[in-house]
């Protein structure tokens, strides 16, 4: 009888495990536990599917001149049509001239309240998966994984699946990491953004900091002037809790600089109009060490996957298709016998020379040679 009390406790037990299991797996994998806001300025290929959600930063002001001129009524009704806008509820969308991704933050913040949230670009990815089929660019101080345009034309379950973007592999990380960024652009941070932009910007930014934060003002100044760098890009993926923290404490600093400033902003140049944009990838990094440090925020960095046309030759421009087991229709542009293929993780550029035989050689910087052969338009590297 007492064995039987015993086996008939045993199995409600695992009988009731087994469904709690069943049941938390339901709900972090429901549509709307995870969303990655995918954020657009223009038109370009459609990212979207149940956990990507494209937004439009900047549309209380789209139909205004921008750095890409002023868009015609029909990209304008595309934008309309295919993603939301960031502005409807509590919104800073006409700021987007100055603060580019981060209106589309604010609004995230704001008015979304899914458990798990992240932000992409239209054209930049976080990539999940180490050994993505994509190439990895290394270029002084930085890596990432180039897609190509065609891979975004033609969005797909592969695209996703290979660089991990999909909540089977996303979730599972959470279970030992708060938040998902990209790797540092390793730099003098302070030094760069003082090379690149104006630092007075940052100065004030900081100035900001030791008036309402002065327990993170040592901190912050240290964090910038290492030569650990700085996350790029404000993308990430984390749990709602840390976003809104974030979120507060970013635009606590921002929008009293804006105020301080915005009324030189009109006057500058393109790329220094977007000031808040590169000062939220400097703050992004600050916030997230001092937490790491402080409070034990634990930070997984990946590489991110960009897609662009830059492989694409300009007009009358010569060049020269290399094909690997690798790469697939790498453009390489020639200047002075200099050849640079963006699509090569380690040799960068070198001297070419043709050979007879339809041969081509290429010495790379790095000490090393490669010989391809032709292949009608393209040149196959030998075995």
């Amino acid at each position: 009888m007492k064995s039987s009390k015993v086996l008939f406790y045993i199995t409600t037990f695992i009988a009731a495990f087994i469904l709690c299991l069943f049941t938390y797996i339901l709900f972090i994998y429901k549509t709307d536990y995870l969303k990655i806001y995918v954020v657009y300025y223009k038109p370009a290929p459609l990212i979207k599917n149940e956990i990507f959600i494209p937004i439009q930063g900047g549309r209380r002001i789209a139909a205004t001149p921008s750095r890409q001129g002023t868009f015609t009524p029909e990209q304008i009704d595309w934008l309309n049509q295919n993603m939301q806008g960031d502005d409807t509820g509590e919104n800073i969308s006409e700021l987007n001239r100055y603060f580019a991704e981060l209106t589309a933050l604010y609004w995230i913040w704001k008015n979304t309240d899914s458990p798990y949230v992240g932000m992409f670009h239209y054209r930049r990815f976080l990539c999940i998966n180490d050994n993505s089929r994509y190439p990895m660019l290394t270029f002084p101080s930085m890596r990432f994984r180039h897609l190509g345009i065609k891979h975004l034309e033609k969005f797909s379950q592969e695209f996703l699946h290979n660089l991990e973007l999909e909540k089977k592999y996303i979730l599972p990380w959470f279970a030992t990491h708060d938040i998902i960024v990209s790797e540092p652009i390793k730099v003098n941070t302070y030094e760069q953004y003082q090379e690149e932009h104006l630092i007075s910007d940052l100065d004030k930014a900081l100035k900001i900091i030791h008036q309402k934060y002065p327990y993170m003002y040592d901190f912050a100044n240290q964090t910038l002037k290492s030569e650990e760098g700085f996350y790029p890009t404000n993308m990430f993926i984390t749990r709602r809790e840390i976003l809104n923290n974030y979120a507060s404490w970013l635009f606590s600093i921002l929008r009293p600089l804006y105020q301080q400033i915005k009324d030189e902003l009109p006057q500058r140049d393109t790329e220094q109009k977007l000031a808040f944009a590169y000062l939220g990838e400097r703050l992004f990094t600050i916030y997230l060490r001092y937490e790491q440090q402080y409070h034990g925020l634990r930070i997984k960095e990946v590489p991110f996957a960009l897609a662009s046309n830059f492989f694409t030759p300009p007009p009358n421009t010569p060049y020269i298709y290399l094909k690997t087991p690798q790469w697939e229709d790498t453009f390489i542009q020639q200047d002075n016998n200099q050849i640079c293929s963006f699509n090569n993780a380690y040799k960068n550029c070198g001297k070419y020379e043709f050979l007879p035989q339809n041969r081509l050689k290429i010495k790379w910087d790095d000490g090393e040679t490669s010989y391809f052969k032709q292949n009608n338009n393209e040149f196959e590297l030998e075995k």
